[in-house]
């Protein structure tokens, strides 16, 4: 009896050892750099979604890549929120400050709006090498959402090297490949406004 005891003392030691060497779970968030605030109001209102992302990336662990085709999952180090939902948080914040409108809606959303413009997206890589090359590759849609008519449709690949090989460092690099994005939808939009809505007294 004494050695069965002494056993259960032994396993729960070995237990408490193996907690106190696990690893703790670090959370990030992708980052909205405050861009110059526009003087001009869009006079306009944007949903920006459905953002659809290849299967391997909508986990909430951060997914980098290693040598070759070989994807890195790493437990420990994760997105504090759904990937989906962090990239629309920050092209509205970029999309809102270049744009002056505070008029932009994830989609779907809670909130019932109406709005005239939706921008749709497909994400084909979001990732890369931590301290190495990371990329941004997609292709997006502007739509009238009033009518359903589709307005453009483009293909895009930003890419970029991340400065460090830590989490916080890989996070900030994708960040700045949606800035990237940001700025071509804001001149995209405004382009399509203004041919929608040319200036009066122009030649006719």
């Amino acid at each position: 009896t004494m050695d069965r005891v002494m056993n259960k003392y032994a396993t729960a030691l070995l237990a408490l050892a193996a907690c106190a060497t696990t690893p703790q779970s670090r959370f990030y968030t992708l980052a909205a750099e405050n861009p110059a605030i526009t003087s001009a109001n869009a006079g306009f209102s944007l949903s920006l979604g459905p953002v659809d992302l290849p299967r391997y990336l909508d986990r909430p662990q951060i997914v980098t890549r290693g040598g070759g085709n070989r994807l890195v999952v790493d437990e420990f180090n994760r997105w504090g929120g759904s990937l989906e939902e962090e990239i629309q948080r920050v092209l509205s914040a970029q999309l809102a400050a270049r744009l002056g409108t505070e008029r932009i809606y994830a989609y779907p959303s809670r909130i019932v709006a109406d709005t005239d413009y939706r921008v749709g997206f497909e994400i084909r890589s979001f990732d890369g090498v931590r301290g190495g090359e990371v990329q941004l590759d997609l292709a997006w849609s502007v739509i009238d959402d009033r009518s359903a008519t589709v307005l453009s449709v483009h293909r895009e690949r930003y890419v970029a090297r991340s400065p460090g090989e830590d989490y916080a460092a890989y996070a900030a690099t994708l960040s700045g490949l949606l800035e990237r994005l940001a700025v071509d939808l804001a001149r995209e939009l405004g382009d399509l406004v203004a041919n929608k809505n040319p200036p009066l007294g122009g030649d006719g």
